[in-house]
């Protein structure tokens, strides 16, 4: 297996990567000439063997392309809380090696962090590539502006499942639909009020019960994701 990276542009016969990337391949892998790496953009993967290397540009040439075979039957949009510390950090490197196409944060009434600073959102993108790349697939999913609850359901691809504690009677695994598309809300460490859930209802979303117990934010998301990718991805 070669070591995979996300590209900007269309791989073209020959191929120069710089910054670091470059700076990757040289110092921290190690590549040396006539090793082949993988390139990726959407949804394709380019085979390419190099033919210089040092830290600032890496050189090569591409010798085949193939359309990525691995990436979920369904588009799962995940609006997830900002997390204190951490803890989103960790659930995007999860999520994203489990198949979700698209990252949402938001800001709710119970939310205890409240704002998401511009380094910390560019970090989570990285998070996202290197994820994607763990998980040798052919998308990044995109990490959107964060949203207050109010306008999120306006962002958000239809049918939209709302994981809420106090749900009793619909449990997650018996509301995933069949769809081509699905986006699933986490609810923040403080939970959701009932006026939120009110507009979420209005907005057409469903509440759904993760089961018994409480879980926090994080292994809430995680687990949801799961279990919606591993019903709908077969």
């Amino acid at each position: 297996m070669t070591h995979r990276f996300f590209v900007d542009e269309d791989v073209s016969e020959e191929v120069v990567l710089r910054g670091e990337q470059a700076h990757q391949i040289a110092n921290v892998l190690r590549l040396k000439v006539d090793d082949q790496i993988t390139l990726v953009r959407n949804n394709v993967e380019s085979r390419v063997v190099i033919e210089s290397v040092d830290a600032q540009q890496v050189r090569g040439r591409c010798i085949s392309k193939r359309a990525v075979d691995v990436e979920p039957r369904v588009r799962l949009t995940l609006a997830l809380p900002i997390l204190r510390g951490d803890r989103t950090e960790e659930v995007i490197e999860a999520v994203t090696q489990l198949g979700v196409s698209r990252i949402v944060p938001f800001v709710s009434s119970r939310s205890v962090v409240r704002s998401l600073p511009d380094a910390k959102r560019e970090r989570w993108t990285r998070v996202a590539r290197e994820a994607a790349e763990t998980a040798r697939r052919g998308r990044i999913p995109p990490i959107d502006e964060p949203r207050e609850w109010a306008r999120l359901f306006e962002s958000l691809d239809a049918p939209v499942l709302v994981a809420w504690e106090s749900e009793v009677l619909v449990k997650l695994r018996d509301a995933v639909p069949v769809a081509a598309q699905l986006s699933l809300v986490i609810g923040p460490e403080g939970g959701l009020s009932m006026e939120e859930i009110a507009l979420a209802r209005e907005r057409s979303a469903v509440t759904v019960s993760l089961g018994p117990r409480n879980l926090r934010s994080e292994t809430a998301a995680i687990a949801a994701v799961s279990q919606v990718i591993g019903a709908l991805d077969r």
